[in-house]
């Protein structure tokens, strides 16, 4: 085989590879935020719905002052944000038992959208 063919097979292989490898935006619950979702105000309007009435409890109204860290949504992957309002961490509970799947894709749509006050 010639090197270019060879160079060729190399390149459509480690492609092929990554293709697998990328997140695509999935969560380890296998969630998907869309445009659709994540920019809809339905969507938006319910995730402030629940941050105003559990999350400002903690994080403040206008996502500090609180007791819990203050968030900086610019420095997340909408995937983070998930994970950490679905499994919780340190001191921040899981919301899984309280929330459903879209309460809590909400949630995580509202504090990733401009909107969100910071």
């Amino acid at each position: 085989m010639s090197r270019r063919v060879t160079t060729l097979l190399i390149t459509l292989t480690i492609c092929f590879i990554g293709l697998f490898l990328v997140d695509h935006g999935a969560t380890a619950d296998g969630v998907v935020f869309t445009t659709e979702f994540t920019e809809n105000p339905k969507t938006l309007a319910a995730g402030k719905k629940i941050w105003v009435k559990q999350c400002a409890k903690c994080h403040g109204q206008r996502a500090y002052p609180g007791k819990a860290p203050k968030l900086k949504p610019s420095k997340y992957k909408i995937e983070f944000v998930y994970r950490r309002i679905t499994k919780g961490f340190r001191g921040m509970p899981s919301w899984k038992r309280k929330y459903g799947k879209l309460e809590r894709m909400s949630v995580t749509a509202y504090v990733m959208s401009p909107n969100f006050v910071q």
